[in-house]
């Protein structure tokens, strides 16, 4: 349950409703009280009812009745309620009258405000903010989304001016406070577009984020600190802006998007910050007439050959121009391209999709396959090898399925994907897999994911001679509390041994409660595990050989009993 006592006519059904009416009027809800703080208890007419709340919104709520316990709601509850509200209600009103006179004993902001008269508040604000530069800027970050006889974009304009002349220093420099200060108008702003996203108000989204981008990007580089927060709102900015794309706008807003895009682009202040591209992701999704199209493809044809390969946007320059010369129905020149920039990742993941989408698994199989063959960064590497690994289930080439779990494996150390590569190969192959896998595992240097990857593969294949010495190598309590259900009963004198062994090592090593308090978990474990006997035996050992330490006595003295 989460509701409001508010809302309950909406929230509750209308045959429990009914009947709750009933019994509310009848006077049939009685003892009615706070047993703790939010938990409410009463007998409505002769059942008992519990009520959790969380102000005036109901959390949880049960009563003993047979219609309770089949639907989860019943006239009982429902009576409860109502009467509950009707309490709460009269509490409110109760508190209020108190509030009229008042017993003041401290001069808090609160009673300043609830006793001033508003016309004096706001001649206050208006002359403190008159002296005051930045109280002045925060007022008008905070309600500049109420003003309604200025052009919407304009007020946005001259609050970042404003802002910005406030913070630069004379030789124009950004200083940390001066930067934390931007940051918090520019956060202001942003919540007031969440806001108006969330209503629809699309064109106040656009004025909010544009104005933002215009007026912050060009003091950027003067910026000493906080730099990268900066222009990850500014990211931020561009992000509401092609949210706004998807939202079906009007047809004049994008007609407003693509000019602003179009005005901005060139200005060397974006691409100095890598921040150009966005630009261009916009205008691609406005762009509804052949002539945009082919006025995008132009710009970002020549950004392409103006700047390096080696630039971060670069790859956004070629995959923007690919959908361009898609949708403009050059297919040739589109594919031309990708076979151009196939050595670029993005590129390639680009084409792979575009071969998976049109159902060319030849296609996105051969394409994987060179990839692999470049000199990728290992998360592209992976990527292609479980693109792979799906395409050859999906064919059900147990060569390649074999190949390319066991890469996934190896490279990931996710188990299910030996499992797979094992189920993949002949029975008597199997046990070379195991060893060749094992060895490999070895020579990696020590690690908890490897060691924990090691010993779940020697109990996937049984290997329990290797698991236990495996256990007495690596001297690891956590690992035999988690293997010794394996190993206990073939091998109960050795893990015996390694458990006196690990025990008594820990409590020679490490003194106070929270060692005592590991060993106690250690012996639990084994109560558990069906080795109650062997806690005992240890626990008595324990507290034999550490006579002084008391707190590891009384930890363990419950093994004894």
């Amino acid at each position: 349950m989460n509701f409001s006592l508010r809302n309950l006519e909406k929230e509750v059904s209308e045959e429990a409703l009914l009947e709750g009416e009933a019994l509310f009027e009848t006077g049939k809800v009685n003892d009615l009280k706070e047993l703790e703080k939010n938990l409410w208890i009463a007998q409505s007419d002769g059942f008992e009812v519990e009520i959790q709340l969380s102000g005036l919104t109901v959390v949880d709520a049960t009563c003993e009745c047979a219609t309770f316990r089949e639907v989860g709601m019943c006239g009982h509850l429902a009576a409860t309620f109502l009467q509950l509200r009707k309490d709460k209600e009269k509490q409110k009103s109760q508190r209020k009258q108190k509030k009229k006179k008042p017993s003041v004993s401290r001069l808090t902001t609160g009673i300043i405000l609830d006793q001033i008269d508003p016309d004096e508040l706001v001649a206050f604000v208006r002359e403190y903010a008159r002296t005051h530069r930045n109280f002045s800027i925060a007022l008008k970050a905070r309600f500049a989304s109420n003003v309604s006889n200025l052009n919407s974009r304009e007020k946005y304009v001259q609050l970042l001016e404003t802002t910005i002349n406030s913070v630069r220093k004379q030789d124009r420099i950004i200083t940390l406070r001066g930067a934390q200060r931007l940051i918090k108008v520019i956060n202001e702003l942003n919540a007031q577009a969440e806001r108006s996203l969330a209503t629809g108000d699309l064109i106040e989204v656009a004025d909010i984020a544009i104005s933002i981008i215009r007026k912050v990007t060009p003091v950027l580089t003067k910026v000493q600190r906080k730099r990268e927060e900066i222009r990850a709102l500014l990211v931020k900015n561009f992000e509401y802006l092609l949210t706004i794309t998807n939202k079906a706008p009007a047809p004049k807003l994008l007609e407003r998007l693509w000019e602003d895009c179009l005005g901005e682009y060139a200005k060397r202040t974006y691409h100095n910050n890598q921040l150009d591209h966005y630009f261009f992701k916009i205008m691609l999704r406005v762009a509804n007439t052949t002539q945009q199209l082919e006025t995008l493809l132009s710009i970002v044809q020549e950004h392409a050959s103006v700047f390096s390969e080696t630039h971060e946007s670069y790859k956004d320059y070629i995959l923007i121009q690919i959908a361009v010369l898609e949708q403009l129905g050059s297919t040739d020149a589109a594919r031309k391209l990708v076979e151009e920039h196939i050595n670029t990742p993005a590129v390639l993941e680009f084409a792979l999709d575009q071969a998976q989408k049109a159902g060319n698994r030849p296609r996105e199989k051969a394409l994987a396959q060179f990839g692999l063959e470049l000199e990728l960064p290992e998360s592209e590497k992976n990527k292609l090898e479980s693109r792979l690994l799906k395409i050859a289930e999906s064919e059900g080439d147990a060569l390649a399925i074999h190949e390319y779990a066991l890469r996934q494996f190896l490279r990931n150390l996710d188990l299910h994907d030996y499992e797979k590569a094992r189920q993949h190969i002949a029975p008597e192959l199997r046990l070379q897999l195991f060893e060749d896998t094992l060895t490999q595992l070895r020579e990696r240097p020590y690690s908890i994911e490897i060691r924990d990857t090691l010993s779940e593969l020697l109990i996937i294949e049984r290997q329990w001679e290797i698991l236990l010495a495996y256990a007495i190598e690596i001297q690891s309590l956590d690992l035999l509390t988690t293997i010794d259900v394996h190993l206990l009963s073939r091998f109960p004198e050795q893990v015996k041994q390694l458990y006196q062994q690990l025990l008594h090592d820990y409590a020679r090593h490490y003194v106070g409660p929270k060692t005592a308090r590991r060993i106690g978990l250690a012996l639990e474990h084994l109560e558990t595990s069906g080795a109650q006997g062997l806690a005992k035996a240890l626990a008595t050992e324990l507290i034999r050989q550490n006579p002084e330490r008391h707190t590891l006595a009384a930890e363990l003295a419950k093994f004894e009993e």
